[in-house]
């Protein structure tokens, strides 16, 4: 009970903002080349900028009323994105392709397409089901198709992922199998790509080429780490009797390292991995014949490495341009400048905000500013999130994404006015609390290394905290935090 209060609050910390500990940039990262010279040659100053929404084709129509402005078709674009879990879904991707395109067309509408690689693979437990012979697909060898917990296993039997609510999934792909990666090329190469490119080839023989904005590779590639989580997903965890511990061991192993020749920095190394991994994806739909200009990766910015292992510079290789989900949290909180950073490093090439929604939590910007913190900075496209588990989370996505203050931002973009980037008073009620939450947890630091629980005071702060913050009583929330400080000191 002690421990899991101590993680509640850091996870509650996490969620909300506050005294979160990032670790720093790494300085370099793999082989990737700086794509700026290629982006200019094709873009310049007068690309097309999107704002895309992840919605259905069928929502379409009614994002155009909801949002009332299209832009100008050119310069300024509206759109739509369509997910795709391209293992689920094989037998539907032609047809839903062509689908999304004749619905953007017919809405003068931009497109995006999502393809997902490696989280809803379900449908394949001939990939990944290493451990049950009483259920489909068993085969022992698939064990290293899944990731490990240590250098000799075990191999994972699930994975499990918090969206806004936790759930169980297929175990961690093992992004270096070889038969995984032979699945990936298979599908990029004769399931999408084939009715992906008659229809960008349609599109631009119709002078309409404007109208794809492009396509996310990937969904988020990270290394679970399940002894740094949230209560929800640790219950499952411990439900399942799974291991707590960081996965990754079969990469590693796949890459030359061993219990006797481990690597110097884990998280270092699992980042070049996910980063050759991300490049893998974009180069196989380059050989397929798409454009390196209109693809982009999809890493989290806002996590840091101790949970990831997914840091910002493995958004950069040479086949597309970098594409981050953008949400105002941890190290993204009060600025973009570390994307800015490694943007410059790089050369500046355009690049997405491919998940993004400025509601989350603890959130300290405005929406408008939020859009600039793209669009200002060489983005080239936003994409609206508005997807989560759960009723919670998603609701509140939804609810920020089309509130009054995000629709009036989105039209200004739209209509091809400058964004303003208002400055975040160092006096907000979210900046108190933050401060105060790093005095709380400091406090039951101390009582921890004194042999004393704060458990009753982390329990008290539990059960009102969460929903004065979930419903914005920022100052009730913060009042309690004070009464905890007082009883710790």
């Amino acid at each position: 009970m002690h421990r899991t209060r101590w993680c509640w609050l850091q996870s509650l910390a996490r969620v909300i903002g506050v005294a979160v500990a990032t670790t720093a940039p790494l300085s370099s990262f793999g082989e990737a080349e700086s794509v700026a010279k290629r982006a200019q040659s094709t873009g310049g100053s007068h690309a097309p900028q999107y704002l895309l929404f992840w919605r259905s084709p069928e929502q379409a129509p009614e994002l155009v009323k909801t949002i009332g402005e299209k832009g100008d078709g050119r310069t300024h674009l509206l759109g739509f994105g369509v997910p795709c879990a391209t293992f689920a879904q094989e037998r539907q991707v032609a047809a839903n392709i062509h689908h999304a395109f004749a619905v953007a067309r017919l809405n003068n509408l931009a497109l995006m397409l999502h393809f997902d690689f490696h989280i809803e693979w379900s449908n394949r437990p001939d990939l990944w089901n290493w451990f049950d012979p009483k259920k489909p697909g068993y085969n022992p060898e698939n064990r290293n198709n899944v990731e490990w917990f240590g250098w000799d296993g075990p191999p994972a039997r699930a994975r499990y992922l918090n969206w806004g609510e936790a759930q169980r999934m297929p175990p961690l792909t093992c992004f270096t199998s070889k038969v995984v990666r032979s699945e990936w090329s298979r599908l990029i190469r004769d399931v999408i790509s084939p009715p992906l490119r008659a229809e960008l080839l349609a599109l631009e023989h119709e002078g309409r080429g404007q109208l794809f904005a492009g396509v996310l590779v990937g969904s988020e590639p990270t290394y679970d780490n399940y002894s740094h989580t949230d209560p929800q997903t640790a219950k499952l965890v411990a439900a399942d009797g799974s291991p707590t511990g960081q996965l990754g061991y079969r990469a590693l192993l796949d890459r030359g390292y061993s219990k006797a020749h481990p690597p110097v920095d884990i998280h270092k190394v699992l980042g070049n991995v996910i980063q050759e991994t991300v490049a893998f994806w974009c180069r196989a739909f380059v050989n397929a014949g798409l454009p390196a200009r209109k693809l982009y990766p999809h890493i989290p910015a806002g996590t840091d490495m101790e949970t990831s292992s997914s840091p910002i510079e493995a958004a950069f290789n040479s086949w597309s341009n970098p594409g981050w989900s953008t949400y105002p949290v941890g190290p993204l909180q009060r600025t973009f400048q570390p994307i800015y950073d490694e943007l410059k490093i790089h050369g500046n090439p355009p690049w997405g905000g491919v998940e993004a929604n400025v509601g989350f939590p603890g959130t300290l910007v405005d929406a408008e500013t939020y859009l600039a913190w793209h669009y200002n900075h060489g983005a080239s496209l936003v994409a609206i999130n508005m997807g989560a588990t759960g009723t919670e989370l998603t609701s509140r996505l939804e609810t920020s994404a089309f509130s009054a203050h995000s629709i009036a931002a989105y039209r200004k973009f739209l209509k091809g006015d400058k964004l303003q980037e208002k400055p975040i008073s160092a006096d907000l009620p979210q900046l108190r609390i933050r401060r105060k939450m790093n005095m709380l947890q400091a406090g039951f630091r101390k009582w921890q290394a004194e042999g004393r629980d704060p458990t009753p005071i982390a329990r008290w702060v539990e059960e009102r905290l969460p929903t004065l913050m979930r419903d914005g009583k920022l100052a009730e929330a913060e009042a309690v935090i004070d009464e905890a400080i007082r009883r710790v000191n």
